[in-house]
């Protein structure tokens, strides 16, 4: 794309690194600092043979940190450290399984669910107590405790223990602490949700859109679970709202075969439940997914094309006034349109698991992330970091010491990585190392291969597209102010 003189007399002494691709006509260059812009042929041509020393797309370019200044210096390192704020704490999200039973048996479950009558796969007092203290020895002044199992709900007398206890020693300790839930809300009753409400516990559930398909799914043989998991989203929201309270209950989607087609239909149930947005998020390609993925799974192709006709969907209810978002949207467009990441744990360089996220099992063992305790289910225990003990602190440091936590820290990084270290949007991505492991034996991603990175690089070519849209840039604009005041620490897992 570029020709070897003008490489060679490009004036590094003026321009500030950048990073860039053909963009249909134009170029799209972005910085270190996650600046974008676009630039005509001509402009780029200019601009890297320093030509472009006026005018607006000159102010733009200074503005954004493509042109070095007398300020640049220290303007970037500052942007720079603003932007990477997170690396100064370690885990944030604690997400503590509490039960591995389940009453459900869905289609596309991450590993194998224990039956209600194993009451032996339930976290005990004396685990839960050992977990907690583990985890306030964290350097991190604000903590997110995510209550998970297969069904967390199945040992409630465990998440009130871990709560009032966690609360206490925050008070103790000085450390901001918040709770979520996900559940899938079919043993939710009056003295939970008000138990969960005074004790402002975060609710997230997963609903799979019509009745049909989210039962096909969530195969529930005791009720219907549509009905179940529909009344108290209603229920809950309505609760909140008599309460003045601004949050909802987060809903995510899990998309199938099934869904593709019913984009519209899909938005529509979320929109009249009354939920603030939609999490558009393709299926997994392993566990018991990747044994059905014949009737559950669909191309690369066929997801983006289903999130694109979703987005376009999506957009167009914004310009009737009706205020909904995509949620994975809005983590990219706050990247790309502030200065300061999210305090969401995906989409990250290293990615979140071991030193932003750590998961304790039922039993008291540790692992890097929910996917890592997951594989342990599958007999696959690469990624356990260590287990509780009555050494709260020994374990803390054994467990951020461990050969685990290094492995996923390199693997995650892009900084080293072939292929997304130099692409335009590396300062937006993230790598799994479960996912690339899962996929191709190898916690090292291959970028020729990475499935999901082909999935991001097509959001992300749809986002930049439609900001070059006033009027789609200013609904976008709208869904990062709610990013902003918003969002949760937590990432919710899809249960």
């Amino acid at each position: 794309m570029l020709d070897l003189q003008n490489i060679k007399t490009l004036k590094s002494d003026k321009i500030w690194f950048f990073r860039f691709k053909k963009f249909g006509e134009d170029y799209l260059i972005t910085n270190d600092i996650a600046k974008y812009s676009f630039l005509t042929k001509g402009e780029f041509n200019d601009f890297i043979a320093w030509k472009l020393e006026s005018g607006e797309k000159y102010d733009e370019l200074l503005e954004k940190k493509f042109i070095k200044n007398n300020e640049y210096e220290w303007d970037m390192a500052l942007a720079f450290a603003k932007k990477n704020q997170f690396l100064a704490y370690w885990p944030s999200l604690h997400i503590i399984v509490t039960s591995l039973r389940c009453n459900h048996k869905c289609q596309y479950c991450h590993a194998a669910v224990a039956p209600m009558t194993a009451r032996d796969m339930d976290m005990t007092t004396d685990t839960a107590k050992k977990v907690v203290d583990t985890i306030f020895y964290t350097s991190n002044p604000n903590l997110t405790i995510e209550f998970q199992g297969w069904e967390s709900l199945v040992n409630w007398d465990i998440v009130k223990y871990i709560t009032e206890y966690a609360e206490i020693k925050a008070s103790h300790l000085a450390k901001n602490v918040t709770f979520a839930l996900v559940t899938n809300l079919t043993l939710m009753d009056e003295e939970k949700l008000k138990y969960l409400i005074e004790h402002n516990i975060y609710i997230s559930t997963s609903l799979d859109w019509d009745e049909e398909t989210h039962n096909f799914n969530r195969t529930f043989k005791e009720w219907n679970s549509f009905e179940k998991v529909t009344y108290w989203i209603k229920r809950i929201n309505q609760e909140y709202e008599k309460r003045w309270l601004s949050q909802k209950v987060w809903a995510l989607l899990t998309v199938t075969k099934k869904a593709l087609p019913k984009y519209k239909e899909i938005i529509d149930t979320y929109v009249n439940l009354g939920l603030h947005g939609i999490f558009l998020r393709p299926l997994n390609p392993y566990w018991f997914a990747a044994a059905d993925l014949k009737n559950l799974g669909y191309s690369s192709e066929e997801f983006v094309d289903f999130y694109k006709k979703s987005m376009d969907y999506i957009l167009e209810l914004n310009k009737k006034w009706i205020n909904f978002s995509e949620m994975l949207s809005s983590i990219y467009l706050s990247k790309i349109l502030t200065d300061k990441d999210p305090n969401y744990l995906d989409e990250r360089s290293p990615c979140w698991a071991c030193i932003w996220q750590v998961a304790y099992n039922y039993d008291g063992k540790i692992y890097s992330c929910d996917e890592g305790r997951m594989l342990a289910r599958m007999g696959d225990y690469n990624f356990q970091m260590w287990e509780v003990g009555e050494n709260a602190e020994d374990v803390y440091k054994n467990m951020i010491n461990s050969d685990t936590t290094k492995t996923m820290v390199q693997a995650s990084t892009l900084d080293w990585l072939p292929g997304y270290n130099d692409s335009v949007y590396k300062p937006y991505i993230w790598v799994c190392p479960i996912h690339s492991y899962k996929t191709t034996w190898n916690v090292i991603p291959n970028y020729s291969k990475d499935y999901k990175r082909l999935l991001d690089y097509a959001i992300l070519d749809y986002i930049f597209e439609k900001l070059k849209n006033e009027e789609d840039k200013a609904v976008f604009k709208s869904w990062v102010l709610w990013i902003k005041n918003d969002f949760v620490v937590s990432q919710c897992e899809l249960i």
